[in-house]
Parts: C-alpha cells; sequence; structure tokens
C-alpha cells in the first residue's frame, strides 16, 4: 500500500509539457508545462462543475419528464390528491366505526342512547368524497355506482317503510309476540312454519354477524336511510361482516332456544338509533 502511495505521489510530482503544432508546417503555436497536481487541480473542479450544469439542466427544464421512473406535475398533483383522499376516508371509517359501535351498545342493552346522534351517514359518504375534486373518471365511476344503487333500491313489493323502500319478511312463520318499546321489547319473535331460512329485509350491507352468549348468532345490516335491521337467535350464518346483500337473500338459517319446537327467530327494525315495529312494515 505504501509503495502504490509512493508511485502516485511520483507520477504526481513530475513535470508534463503540453504543446500545440500546426498541422500544416508543424510549427509550434502553444506550449505549457504542468505538474500532475496542477492538473488534478484543474480537472476536478473542472468535472465538478459540469456535473452541477448538467444537474440543474436535468432539475429545471421539462427534459426531467422523460427519464424513467420521474413523475411529472401531473402525477405529483395527483400523488398528492390521492393521500388527502385517503386521510378523509380514514377519518369516515373511524366515524362509521363509532356509530356503527354505538349501534350495536344500543341494541345489546349495554347503554341507554347512542352517543353521537348527530351522525348521519349519507352526510358522512358525501363530504368523504366531495370534500377534493375527483378526476373525470372517478366521477364517471361513481356516478355509474349510484345509477346501479338507485336501481337496486326500486324493488317491487307491498311493504314499504319509506318512499321507494320496501320489506321482505326475513322469514315465513308466525309473530309470537309484539312490538313494546316502553317494556324494553324492540322487536318480534317470528316461529318458523315451513323453511327455516332467514332473509335479508332488504338491500344493505352486513356491518356484525357473530356469535353473542345470549343469543347466539346475530347479524346486523346497514340499509339506506339510515335503517339497520337485526336478526337474533340463529343457528347457521352464511354471510360475514363488510359484505352486501340483496333483499331476499338467504343470509342465515333459524336456531333453536330450549327444544326443536320452540325455533324462532327475533327480528327487530331501528331508524336513526329508534326501535320501529316491524309488524307496521312487513306483513308476515
Amino acid at each position: 500500500m505504501g509503495k502504490r502511495r509512493k508511485k502516485i505521489y511520483k507520477i504526481l510530482g513530475k513535470k508534463y509539457h503540453f504543446s500545440v503544432y500546426n498541422d500544416t508546417d508543424y510549427e509550434q503555436v502553444w506550449k505549457a508545462r504542468l505538474s500532475g497536481w496542477l492538473v488534478l487541480s484543474i480537472i476536478i473542479p473542472v468535472v465538478l462543475i459540469v456535473f452541477f450544469l448538467f444537474f440543474l439542466f436535468i432539475a429545471y427544464t421539462p427534459i426531467r419528464n422523460l427519464i424513467p421512473g420521474y413523475p411529472n406535475n401531473t402525477i405529483r398533483q395527483r400523488i398528492i390528491s390521492n393521500a388527502e383522499k385517503l386521510d378523509s376516508l380514514e377519518n369516515a371509517v373511524a366515524s362509521w366505526e363509532g356509530y356503527f359501535n354505538s349501534i350495536q351498545s344500543f341494541v345489546s342493552g349495554e347503554i341507554d342512547s347512542i352517543g353521537n346522534e348527530n351522525i348521519n351517514l349519507d352526510s358522512i359518504i358525501n363530504t368523504t368524497f366531495t370534500e377534493y375534486p375527483l378526476m373525470p373518471e372517478d366521477s364517471a365511476f361513481r356516478a355509474e355506482i349510484e345509477q346501479e344503487d338507485i336501481s337496486r333500491l326500486s324493488t317491487n313489493d307491498k311493504n314499504v317503510i319509506s318512499e321507494n323502500m320496501y320489506l321482505y319478511p326475513p322469514l315465513k312463520g308466525e309473530v309470537i309476540n309484539s312490538f313494546d318499546s316502553s317494556k324494553q321489547q324492540f322487536g318480534i319473535n317470528i316461529k318458523a312454519t315451513t323453511s327455516p331460512v332467514v332473509t335479508a329485509t332488504f338491500d344493505g350491507m352486513i356491518i356484525f354477524s357473530g356469535w353473542t352468549p345470549n343469543d347466539n348468532y346475530v347479524i346486523q345490516i346497514q340499509h339506506a336511510n339510515n335503517l339497520i335491521s337485526v336478526y337474533k337467535g340463529i343457528s347457521t350464518t352464511f354471510k360475514s361482516t363488510g359484505e352486501r346483500v340483496n333483499a331476499g337473500e338467504a343470509i342465515a338459517t333459524v336456531g333453536t332456544t330450549n327444544s326443536a319446537k320452540d325455533s324462532y327467530l327475533h327480528f327487530e327494525l331501528w331508524q336513526n338509533g329508534i326501535p320501529v315495529a316491524p309488524t307496521i312494515y312487513i306483513q308476515f
């Protein structure tokens, strides 16, 4: 290592003669005598200056958009916009979770009232997607999905809870008790007389599907107009939390309580956090 270093110092310490000759008569036009150290001290700044000018040329001219992997202004703006939309969606999801948890606690009797009664799911959805401008292709896709949802809401049945909203009976059977909110009876019991299959009363999304100590398996479905249907006392579930279901679609089978002859479904309807009597809107 020491010998190599001495050799480099020896080369840089030598004097070098540079000459320029005329190509016609070979007359010497220019000459210079430089040491290796001086040549090195000239080359290094020149290289640095060239590199710096090249960097400025790439960074501040449109040619940078031709570099593979370098995002242009449009892409960078879209990345920023998508990041802002993602933050808005995360906040909306947190609001949904808090709203659903409050409803589940209220339905199960753990709390006496819903913590945030001012939350409206439609307003959450609208705020989420209109807070930032959508790209043209995103707007077209959203309009198509909204049109599909509107067409799905126009079912033909005679049981209506609000405009363009028709409810199917969740189970074909006999209602064996009545709704009475003053006695904390927020639903009805339906005794199965034919098929044990439980069906969704309307289009919606399952916000809870799981087993509970008191009611066996329970399914809760979020519908339009802040309507929630609750199905308790079922033995087998066909759907999981987060799935979309259509009106009249099979979601479970009715369970048993004390004996095979005492097979019934406990069914509840809640709108805006208030229990409503299912027999007013559904013909069993």
